[in-house]
């Protein structure tokens, strides 16, 4: 490959229409037919033997005499390895940007002999990276933009004319694999089902989803009571209503089968095995698996992006709280919430902004899932960036201020001025973080990192 007839290159030269700076290329002269061995190879562009300075008009009588002037006097005009001289400053810049004998790094003052001792520079120190989509080399700060623009697919970088079509592709890779990606939108691969939402269980899915997300999204499918014990409504209602149940929930349908279950990955596990005839369908409009995968995810972030938002829409009030119990208000330290206030406005406002670019729709049926879009301007990573930081600086102030304060202390309130409705600061920065992690998730999702596939 020859990195200088390659199409739309990025390096730092010119902006264009889509963000990008971009490279105009030409085609470098052909000198194939001489060999290394010859001058002319060394003289393209200009390139004059070493006898002559046209700058200074002077001649030399030896290569010693020449090299001592050019690096002393003339360095501009001069190439010590080609041991060869320009009559002017382009000329030699063309020398070593267009030429074959020269091949930069463009990054660091490397200057490599050839395209390949090129190209072994840039994957050893990661100074550029390949897309093995259009075969071209792109420096770091390009990298992100240039992939996600065309769509490219996170393990082969081929291109595509959407998201959508990236996110299919990338499936038959995980297929291809044998695993399956998580229905949570994180990085995580699971060789099962059961494995997957053992993971989902846990809580530590970085899309926060928990057992009790599992399981109501479970409930609202139509064939949820035939997979439960006895008392059916009852179960149902304590789960929409997110009591606790302490009991083997699920119930295996197969003929002859007995076994109850506590979790949903439990009873995914039981149907992989072979002790048992029943199998959840892994395809279909009825199945199961395919209904939590295109719910849960949605249910769980629409609802908490949403709450939010219709809480903080108006602004909000910090305001101090005194300790619960009247014995512990005589001598209790009040936090300083003129210091404080500031922090919780600030993370407001950025989360208000970083929302002009998402838009959710709820699911109004059971069969028809809601709808959550996130544009991704140049600026969306920028604003995400600043909302996580002025969280964890919010953070930070408040354990400083209240929690490690002598006890008895008083606390900070939240007071929301849409819904009218207060909470402690400790349960607001709660919320808050589970948004900015998911947040962060869906961004990740619409535009995935590449670190791992360089």
């Amino acid at each position: 490959m020859n990195p200088h007839r390659a199409p739309n290159a990025i390096v730092p030269y010119d902006n264009s229409g889509d963000g990008f700076a971009q490279y105009p290329m030409t085609e470098a002269t052909d000198y194939s037919g001489y060999s290394k061995d010859q001058p002319e190879y060394y003289q393209q562009f200009n390139g004059e033997n070493w006898d002559h300075c046209y700058n200074c008009r002077l001649v030399f009588s030896s290569f010693n005499e020449a090299n001592n002037h050019f690096s002393n006097v003339c360095p501009g005009l001069w190439c010590e390895r080609c041991q060869v001289t320009f009559k002017t400053p382009q000329a030699r810049e063309d020398h070593f940007t267009q030429g074959c004998a020269h091949w930069l790094c463009g990054v660091c003052d490397f200057d490599g002999v050839t395209v390949d001792a090129q190209e072994s520079h840039w994957k050893e120190t990661k100074h550029r990276y390949e897309c093995r989509g259009c075969t071209c080399w792109y420096e770091r700060r390009y990298w992100d933009k240039h992939l996600r623009t065309y769509h490219a697919c996170r393990r082969c970088h081929k291109h595509h004319d959407s998201a959508e079509q990236r996110r299919n592709h990338e499936l038959e890779h995980t297929k291809e694999a044998g695993l399956l990606q998580c229905i949570g939108r994180c990085s995580r691969e699971f060789a099962t089902f059961g494995e997957m939402y053992v993971h989902l269980e846990s809580g530590l899915c970085e899309s926060s989803i928990e057992n009790s997300d599992v399981l109501r999204c479970f409930a609202i499918h139509q064939g949820a009571e035939y997979l439960l014990v006895r008392d059916r409504k009852a179960i149902l209602k304590k789960i929409f209503e997110g009591g606790e149940l302490g009991i083997n929930l699920f119930k295996c349908p197969g003929n002859g089968c007995e076994e109850n279950f506590r979790y949903f990955s439990s009873f995914l596990k039981h149907g992989a095995g072979k002790k048992c005839a029943f199998a959840f369908k892994e395809s279909g409009p009825d199945s199961m698996l395919v209904h939590m995968e295109n719910n849960l995810f949605l249910d769980v972030v629409i609802p908490k992006i949403k709450k939010m938002a219709e809480d903080t829409n108006f602004g909000i009030q910090v305001l101090p709280l005194t300790p619960e119990h009247p014995r512990n208000r005589l001598g209790a330290i009040i936090p300083d919430t003129d210091a404080l206030r500031p922090y919780f406005h600030t993370v407001v406002r950025c989360f208000h902004v970083c929302l002009k670019e998402i838009v959710l729709r709820p699911s109004n049926t059971v069969k028809k899932p809601g709808t959550l879009r996130v544009r991704i301007p140049k600026s969306f990573k920028r604003l995400l960036g600043a909302l996580e930081r002025n969280f964890h600086r919010a953070t930070q102030a408040y354990m400083n201020g209240v929690t490690t304060a002598p006890h008895p202390h008083g606390d900070i309130l939240i007071y929301y001025q849409a819904t009218k409705k207060g909470e402690p600061a400790w349960k607001f920065l709660g919320d808050m973080h589970k948004v900015v992690q998911v947040l962060r998730v869906i961004y990740d999702f619409e535009s995935p990192r590449y670190e791992k596939y360089y």
